[in-house]
């Protein structure tokens, strides 16, 4: 403890020294002093006037000082002023200023009063001007989480309307699709099975059945998720999710990583672990999909803590060394019905972005710099006073 409050010490002195002897000081404070005491110790005691000129010059540095250095800054420099000229005033050190005693003594005096009363004034400046800057950095961040949460309330409303709407299309689908279903089913049984319309019936019979599938998968998307929400580990979580993607990651020639936590004693979360390992799942799987054209990668899972709003969060991140998302593509990438792939239904992302509100978080996703791939963040509301084992 005494070497690191010895070290902190000269540190510390150092970080209010060096200010004072800045090349800006330098050039508009303790130079020009020094010029005016040269010129006062040079001009003879039979030019009064110039004297008190020179006498009223120090002014001018003591004032630059204030402003670059603060009150810290002018004092030095009124300190230093009236030590040098003090000789000057009432000795007879070289020459002495033939001005008035009492006038000599009150000028040092103003030179001081004035170092500090400027200084304090930029001092206070100063401050006001950080306050601003931390009020604006709030407000900036205010704003950002406005906009973010817009974008989350937009996106809810929007699935809300998509589920409703696609519930009641599918459920129409179906209806016919059961009839369809049944004739088709008498045919079949009617028709000898040497016969040719027989593979027709079959093919009949199974595009029947792939959209009654389709219609399946809409309904899913409709239907409210129901979670049981308790205190989990998202940590445990995790390594369940990376062991479960880790044989498709083989396959592919995809790396599967579980990176450090992001800092000590993760708290828990309250959700529902099903829900959780379909939403991490469906990323990583995504993701290793992503990257296997491309002859396998790296997938990475990593935890952490943030702080948002006054409140801990737990962080999730699932990040891919793949090829990056179009620009134009990422704002998009949780809508229903919106996929890059052929045979997809761009709902998983969909349902991934509703299991996220429903456990009152974000899913987000961002291209990491320089092409470098794509990371998907889930932020949950950390569970107060806990922290995983």
């Amino acid at each position: 403890m005494s070497e690191k409050r010895g070290g902190r010490i000269p540190e510390t002195l150092r970080e209010d020294v060096y200010p004072l002897f800045s090349r800006r000081m330098a050039l508009t404070a303790w130079l020009p002093c020094l010029g005016i005491t040269y010129l006062h110790y040079r001009v003879g005691a039979q030019h009064p006037d110039v004297h008190d000129v020179l006498r009223r010059l120090y002014y001018l540095p003591i004032l630059f000082a204030a402003f670059s250095g603060g009150s810290r800054g002018g004092l030095a420099v009124s300190v230093f002023a009236s030590l040098v000229y003090f000789p000057h005033a009432f000795t007879s050190l070289l020459v002495k200023d033939p001005g008035d005693a009492l006038e000599k003594g009150l000028e040092i005096v103003l030179y001081n009063i004035v170092a500090v009363v400027a200084g304090m004034l930029v001092d206070r400046e100063r401050r006001e001007r950080e306050t601003q800057e931390r009020l604006a950095q709030r407000l900036t961040e205010a704003l950002a989480e406005k906009e973010r949460m817009e974008t989350q309330l937009i996106r809810a409303g929007r699935l809300g309307a998509l589920g409703e709407l696609t519930a009641g299309i599918a459920h129409e689908i179906k209806n016919p699709l059961h009839a369809l279903k049944g004739t088709a089913e008498i045919l079949r049984d009617a028709i000898p099975e040497d016969a040719p319309e027989q593979r027709m019936l079959t093919l009949h019979l199974a595009e029947i059945d792939r959209l009654g599938r389709a219609a399946d998968r809409f309904l899913s998307f409709a239907r409210p998720l129901h979670a049981d929400r308790r205190p989990l580990d998202l940590g445990e979580l995790v390594d369940r999710v990376a062991s479960l993607v880790s044989p498709q990651g083989r396959k592919e020639g995809v790396e599967i990583r579980v990176l450090p936590s992001e800092g000590a004693g993760i708290p828990k979360v309250m959700g529902d672990p099903e829900l959780l390992t379909q939403l991490l799942l469906n990323i990583a799987l995504n993701g290793v999909q992503a990257m296997s054209p491309s002859g396998g990668g790296r997938l990475d899972f990593a935890l952490g803590v943030e702080v948002r709003e006054g409140r801990r969060q737990v962080r999730v991140r699932i990040a891919n060394n793949g090829p990056p998302i179009p620009e134009d593509r990422l704002e998009k990438i949780f809508d229903p019905f919106f996929t890059t792939k052929d045979e997809g239904t761009g709902l998983g992302l969909s349902i991934c972005s509703r299991i996220a509100d429903q456990h009152e978080g974000t899913l987000e996703v961002r291209n990491l710099s320089g092409g470098g791939g794509v990371e998907f963040t889930l932020t949950l509301p950390a569970v107060p006073g806990t922290a995983a084992g």
